[in-house]
């Protein structure tokens, strides 16, 4: 769905344009979670394609994890994580910097950071605004844009990233409560389409003044482990998004539109997760063939 063309046909008085997006407003369905200024984001379950999320679950239940897996695992988000953010720092050295603990460069200080923040995650049980905070200050130490608004935490000025406005100061308390209660909910949706959701609602708010996406893709990782889903603890789905990094921003652009439907961002990170699914069984294969 185009929205951007979409409504821009549409306020200019194309009918076309807004026979289509009347016809969209009919089989859009509410979530029970709100933007900033109180109205639900909505999604077209109907948008989903079936086959892909039966192929999703079938080969994640075809990986086989090893212990080595895990370590190598948190060291490639790490690495690819902070590559989206600009770090310059290669592959090979991430394992590097994690055993001599090195912090030469911003870029080492960014991998080490999210090395840490991962294994905090491991050994904290609660999801709530305090932890939060605290895996924050664990991705940003040293290495904080944006320190004049940093706060107490949360950020304490507006800010604008690419096209996007992140809701006033003033409305992150609301924002913040709408996405824990929404995490914590009980609902039958698949935890991969929930998972989206939540990544989404947390980009969109941009809580702090630096790291918001790292923390994203943390959560999201550490969301689906927490659903049962153990084999994302070996699985680097930063990998995926850092490789279609344009197509991530472009869906969270089209996310944001005149009915907040989400599904343009839902269809995209099952891409992602279907994606990186595949590469880890083509790659499992190639080591049992060995």
């Amino acid at each position: 769905m185009e929205y951007k063309k979409l409504e821009k046909l549409a306020k200019q008085g194309d009918y076309g344009a807004i026979a289509q997006l009347e016809k969209r407003k009919e089989v859009l369905v509410q979530l029970p979670v709100r933007e900033a200024m109180g109205y639900p984001l909505t999604w077209c379950p109907t948008d989903i394609p079936k086959q892909k999320m039966n192929a999703i679950e079938e080969m994640y239940n075809m990986i086989h994890i090893i212990e080595n897996n895990l370590e190598v695992s948190v060291a490639e988000e790490s690495f690819y994580s902070c590559q989206i953010e600009g770090a310059n720092t290669t592959l090979e050295e991430t394992f590097e910097i994690f055993k001599a603990k090195r912090t030469v460069t911003k870029g080492d200080k960014m991998i080490l950071n999210t090395y840490r923040a991962v294994k905090f995650l491991n050994l904290t049980q609660k999801r709530n605004p305090e932890v939060l905070k605290k895996l924050w200050e664990i991705i940003t130490a040293g290495v904080c844009d944006n320190e004049d608004i940093a706060g107490n935490g949360f950020r304490t000025g507006n800010v604008r990233v690419g096209t996007h406005s992140a809701p006033d100061v003033e409305l992150l308390e609301y924002c913040m409560k709408q996405f824990f209660e929404y995490y914590h909910m009980e609902c039958e949706m698949s935890p991969y389409i929930k998972v989206a959701i939540l990544h989404f609602y947390f980009v969109y708010m941009h809580p702090f003044c630096d790291g918001n996406g790292r923390c994203a893709r943390l959560l999201t990782s550490d969301y689906l482990i927490r659903s049962g889903l153990q084999n994302f603890k070996a699985i680097t789905l930063s990998k995926t998004l850092n490789e279609r990094v344009l197509e991530y921003y472009q869906a969270i652009e089209e996310s944001e539109n005149m009915f907040y439907d989400v599904t343009p961002f839902i269809l995209f990170f099952l891409d992602c997760v279907y994606e990186n699914l595949h590469e880890v069984l083509k790659r499992q294969n190639k080591d049992i063939l060995r």
